[in-house]
């Protein structure tokens, strides 16, 4: 292939995706903007500036989403324009064929796939993560008190007449039990003034009860400490509460989700959901490729000159909304494991690539 047209396809190209990008993610923050405003008409303190900074944190996420529509409207747009400009029939008259500008095309959608999925979407998770504090800090949303990591967790739980703090250095699920590693449960007062620290080696969570097991009990009113069989604490942990407090797959790196799902399933928590958007991840340049052949299907034939332009991009936009919808239903069949998790995630791509495929080796080589 020539190297100027590479250039030239490629460079034209990239300029169309990047206005595209930029004039739907504004419009994507605008919307946002206005629903921020609406939820924080209520709360007087929070400024116009905290609203900026909060659409501001959440568009690396939006981009994400966006980005399949993004590359099937710049497809759209950059062959329907070289089309016009019959800069397609100069390229026929000469022997080339489509494929000849669609090879730049085709691998710039792959790099923006996988430089989204390694490099970008790191950066969309710290922000993601910085979007939930502010929320949290200007209150939005209320905060949690309950801190979790892989090296356990810290919950707060208010009772009425006590505070509870309870501290476990692993946690483990068995059936619909929930098992405490080495869990120190300190009791105060409503001033948070220190009463009581209990501490043992196992805990276990069922029904709104924490028992501990032979626990030791340090009371600073008593000179030496008791070891108590069967110690019980109502408590508003759940296992619910603790699977609901994992992070969501949107706020964690793209590299941290192998270690993260491992440690899951060595907890006996189950990792469907993480799992799935790791697959998902995986398979999203694939899925970027298969909107830019759709756009390529319906664009690029040259009766698209002869009225029936909008026709057709109705028919794109159709066609990758169906796409879409597709991933989400396999989406929720691989956490479901209804399907295999790989499957479920190349699914989609793989029966719109090779459609497409045919579909152009009909139109352009007869």
């Amino acid at each position: 292939m020539n190297k100027i047209l590479f250039r030239y396809v490629l460079k034209q190209f990239a300029l169309i995706f990047a206005a595209t990008l930029f004039v739907l993610t504004a419009v994507v923050m605008l919307f946002d903007a206005i629903e921020l405003l609406r939820n924080a008409s209520k709360h007087e303190a929070i400024s116009f500036w905290d609203i900026g900074l909060l659409a501001l944190l959440k568009s690396p996420q939006m981009i994400h989403i966006i980005l399949p529509f993004v590359t099937l409207i710049a497809g759209l747009v950059f062959l329907f324009k070289f089309d016009k400009s019959s800069e397609s029939v100069v390229m026929r008259a000469v022997g080339l064929s489509a494929w000849n500008f669609m090879l730049p095309m085709i691998l710039f959608i792959a790099f923006i796939g996988v430089f989204d999925v390694t490099v970008f979407n790191p950066i969309a998770a710290m922000t993601a993560r910085r979007y939930e504090r502010l929320e949290e800090r200007i209150g939005l949303t209320s905060s949690t008190p309950f801190v979790w990591s892989s090296k356990g967790f810290w919950l707060r739980d208010v009772r009425p007449d006590k505070v509870l703090v309870i501290r476990a250095a692993r946690v483990r699920q068995e059936d619909k039990n929930v098992l405490l590693d080495n869990v120190s449960v300190f009791e105060m007062d409503e001033e948070n003034h220190f009463n009581r620290q209990n501490e043992a080696q196992i805990g276990t969570l069922k029904d709104g009860i924490l028992t501990l097991k032979n626990a030791f009990v340090i009371d600073p009113k008593a000179e030496t400490g008791q070891t108590v069989s069967v110690l019980p604490f109502e408590t508003d942990l759940s296992l619910e509460r603790i699977l609901e407090k994992f992070d969501e797959p949107q706020t964690m790196s793209f590299w941290r989700f192998p270690r993260f799902i491992r440690f899951l399933k060595e907890s006996g928590f189950t990792a469907a959901t993480h799992e799935m958007y790791w697959h998902e991840l995986i398979a999203f340049p694939a899925i970027l490729v298969a909107m830019l052949l759709i756009s390529t299907v319906f664009a690029l034939p040259p009766t698209s000159r002869q009225g029936k332009a909008l026709i057709r991009v109705l028919m794109a936009v159709l066609s990758g909304f169906f796409l879409y919808f597709l991933t989400r239903v396999t989406n929720v069949l691989g956490q479901s494991q209804s399907l295999p998790m790989i499957l479920a995630a190349w699914g989609p791509a793989l029966v719109a690539i090779p459609l497409c495929l045919s579909a152009l080796l009909h139109l352009e080589d007869g």
